[in-house]
């Protein structure tokens, strides 16, 4: 479908034949303030142009033609900053004027640095082919404004294996491309936007290291969205709260209000992406939810780099999503660097904040939809009706959309937290947790090593009740817990991390340690051995002991008898086993206490920077 009011597309091969006669043209004399087009030449339209949107280029042919885009432009430059699971290279773009290709030399220009990340779920590659036109355009010197005024990084496909496992039968929700899509995951079967915080692919860790290296100003996720129908073309999410700190929040809308009136303008409807309240009642509103840290854009504001969201509805046609994603982008892009010290301020001012926060300050783990605080927005919307679908048994609406209306909905983008704990100081990591150094590297965080014992007193968390998922979930079996928090006198063994928080990464340390984020290391079972016993004691042994416990103890003996009016734990041979076990000298005392420890006070003077695994 294509809205009325956009003029019509020229044909790739019709613009060829005018070559020509456009080239004439623009050797004609010109007022000084015009500034003439550069004609496409035959190589340099991309392949989805070329087959009129039917189909995206491989891996393979995007290579070739970002080479060839190379060759264009001195101001362009493809490498690679990691390898896949299957060993392909994970490519990257960088256009800059200063020819800034490096993070260095980027920082040294001061304009601002965004990064635009496509295919992190491949089959949804509309913001490669939207990126390959922007950056063709900028090769041949048809957008000066986005080429001169910032450094761009373009990841054009995040999720290389999964875009090569390609097939018409991907995506079976979505219109396009025809001659195949993708696979969400990756040759693990991990989904990339749930591996932020935890890190397992290495796809996920090379992406970290290139975040960390370069530091973006702005980071852009494009994707395409699945399940309600409506007359927008473009859907976006941005300055989710919790996550994002509130000089970036005031950020971002000021730039993404005028951009998403642009793409209005030029004919495409855009909305925030559609999450409903009721999924079986449109009027109810749209609710984003406030997500956690294993999504890319609530991770990066953890990082202090304003997020944006980009998702294509996946029932329009493929060129129209494409050719709406490139105007969004290049609405949004030309603003940033049209006046990028706003941004730049906005991103001081969070880093600043995330640095010098007291210990004891509190910090929002977790949130949830504050539904007292709503607005209101108009939606473009089809007429819906709700019928029973044959297959599941169950109510699902249906949209009719030779009914386009536009109606009055509330849209819930604020949240109230949920999980608040105090800011420690320091943590300190144990010796014998590899896997947690692994991971505080994988993220940049600064940790040194203790050279020798130290007896401190510390803040422990002990878990108990410890309720596993039925099943795995992105590789691994998550877990809650309740967490007692107390102060301890503890051994801490020479090898141990310290982690101090008198920096800007402060709240991605937090994320990963304390155990009762949504996304911590605990929760996704790092920890899990932690609340194991690895000791048994015997009947024969554990019987006369807790017959001499019951003797010489009323009260416990008055407890014993508590429980066992408890059907279920009457029941329950381990539980009773582990009433009488965990109150001798026998039992492990480390079992529940997870190999993280906080400081209220710093432990030593500011650790340098750990280098990346």
């Amino acid at each position: 479908m294509r809205p009325a009011s956009r003029p019509a597309r020229t044909s790739p091969t019709l613009a060829l034949a005018l070559s020509g006669l456009l080239s004439a043209l623009l050797a004609a004399p010109l007022a000084a303030e015009e500034r003439p087009l550069v004609p496409i030449q035959p190589d340099h339209w991309t392949k989805a142009e070329l087959n009129n949107f039917r189909g995206t280029p491989s891996y393979d042919e995007t290579l070739a033609f970002l080479r060839r885009l190379e060759k264009t432009s001195p101001f362009l430059s493809l490498s690679f900053y990691g390898t896949s699971a299957e060993g392909r290279p994970m490519p990257l773009v960088v256009a800059s004027k200063e020819k800034a290709f490096t993070p260095e030399a980027a920082a040294k220009s001061g304009k601002p640095v965004v990064l635009v990340l496509n295919g992190i779920h491949s089959g949804e590659i509309d913001g490669k082919d939207a990126c390959l036109i922007l950056l063709r355009d900028m090769a041949l010197g048809n957008r000066p404004d986005l080429l001169e005024t910032m450094t761009l990084l373009v990841v054009p496909i995040y999720n290389v294996d999964g875009h090569e496992r390609s097939s018409k039968w991907a995506r079976p929700n979505q219109d396009g491309p025809v001659d195949g899509m993708g696979f969400r995951t990756t040759a693990q079967g991990l989904d990339l936007n749930r591996d932020f915080l935890k890190a397992d692919a290495p796809e996920t860790r090379a992406l970290l290291s290139l975040v960390a290296a370069w530091d973006p100003d702005l980071f852009v996720d494009d994707h395409v969205t699945d399940g309600s129908d409506a007359q927008v073309t473009v859907t976006v999410s941005y300055g989710g709260e919790p996550a994002t700190p509130e000089p970036l929040r005031s950020w971002l809308e000021t730039v993404m209000r005028p951009a998403l009136a642009e793409v209005g303008e030029n004919g495409w409807k855009t909305s925030p992406y559609i999450e409903w309240v009721d999924p079986l009642d449109p009027h109810k509103g749209i609710d984003p939810g406030p997500t956690e840290p294993r999504y890319g854009t609530c991770y990066m504001p953890l990082r202090s780099i304003p997020s944006v969201l980009v998702e294509m509805h996946a029932l329009k046609p493929y060129g129209e999503r494409v050719r709406a994603n490139a105007a969004f982008l290049s609405a949004l892009l030309s603003r940033v660097g049209s006046d990028p010290a706003p941004l730049k301020a906005a991103r001081a001012a969070a880093k600043a904040a995330m640095k010098g926060a007291r210990p004891g300050t509190p910090f929002v783990l977790a949130g949830e939809t504050d539904l007292s605080r709503p607005e209101t927005i108009d939606f473009p919307a089809y007429a819906w009706e709700q019928i029973v679908s044959p297959v599941t048994g169950r109510p699902r609406l249906v949209y009719d959309a030779m009914k386009p209306m536009t109606i009055p909905i509330p849209f819930y983008r604020h949240a109230k937290a949920t999980v608040t704990v105090p800011r420690p100081a320091a943590y300190l990591v144990p010796a014998g947790w590899p896997g947690i150094e692994e991971k505080l590297a994988a993220h940049g965080l600064r940790f040194t090593k203790l050279s020798e014992p130290r007896t401190l007193a510390v803040g422990t968390y002990r878990a108990s009740d410890a309720k596993f998922a039925p099943s795995s979930y992105q590789g691994r079996v998550r877990l809650a817990a309740k967490i007692a928090r107390a102060v301890e006198s503890r051994t801490v063994p020479a090898g141990s991390l310290y982690v101090p928080l008198d920096d800007p990464l402060a709240p991605v340390a937090m994320h990963l340690l304390e155990p009762e984020g949504p996304d911590s290391l605990f929760a996704w079972g790092f920890m899990s051995s932690a609340l194991e016993t690895k000791e048994y004691i015997d009947a024969r042994v554990l019987e006369p002991l807790a017959a001499k416990m019951l003797a010489q103890d009323p009260k416990l003996a008055a407890e014993w008898e508590a429980k066992l009016k408890d059907p279920a734990f009457a029941a329950d041979a381990r539980a009773r086993h582990r009433f009488f076990y965990a109150r001798t000298p026998y039992w492990d005392e480390s079992v529940g206490l997870l190999p993280v420890y906080r400081l209220d006070a710093p432990l030593e003077p500011t650790a340098p920077a750990a280098p990346a695994p």
